[in-house]
């Protein structure tokens, strides 16, 4: 009797782990973000890469997400122009909390990891190229459209803070659209 109970436990507990969707989404898309100590705003692309799954084909999923933000900007006075470039390359954890029907399913994300940058200002007082890390962390929201049973299309807005120990914290806005596979 035993040896039934723990096999039928086994073969249910198994089922589970064949239950659960994976997806791989490639997306690439418009970044902008306000420089510190500077009336300006920097704008560029992003390419983002994402690994998740979903358990049993419920309402949550769990995401890993890493990717490349580069943004330029150029702020011009009277007296001199400086020239800002900004390269990010975000790693973090991406939950979601998913809705909507088979076709076309909605989402809420979140954005929990940390980020590798690299800074280079160049003007009239000089050349500044420097390289930190810091905490990478938002939100986000999109939605995907099922083409057929294993591509589908997404759209996203996100938004995140990202801190640094050597120049400036800052807000990194983003709008991407991709292509995923389901598996």
């Amino acid at each position: 009797m035993k040896k039934m109970l723990i096999i039928v436990s086994w073969t249910l507990l198994s089922m589970q782990v064949f239950s659960q969707e994976n997806r791989i989404t490639l997306s690439s898309g418009y970044a902008f973000t306000n420089i510190e100590d500077v009336s300006t705003n920097a704008a560029g692309w992003r390419i983002n890469g994402l690994y998740e799954f979903n358990p049993m084909g419920e309402i949550f999923a769990h995401g890993l997400s890493f990717g490349y933000i580069g943004t330029t900007a150029t702020y011009t006075n009277l007296l001199n122009t400086t020239e800002y470039k900004l390269n990010t390359f975000p790693i973090y954890y991406a939950p979601k909390i998913l809705f909507g029907n088979d076709k076309m399913k909605g989402y809420v994300k979140g954005a929990l990891g940390m980020h590798f940058s690299n800074y280079h200002r160049n003007g009239f007082l000089g050349e500044l190229d420097t390289n930190d890390s810091g905490f990478y962390g938002g939100a986000g929201l999109g939605g995907m459209y099922q083409i057929n049973e294993m591509i589908f299309i997404s759209a996203e807005y996100e938004w995140a803070w990202m801190s640094n120990s050597w120049y400036k914290d800052g807000f990194m806005n983003t709008i991407t659209a991709g292509i995923g596979i389901q598996f």
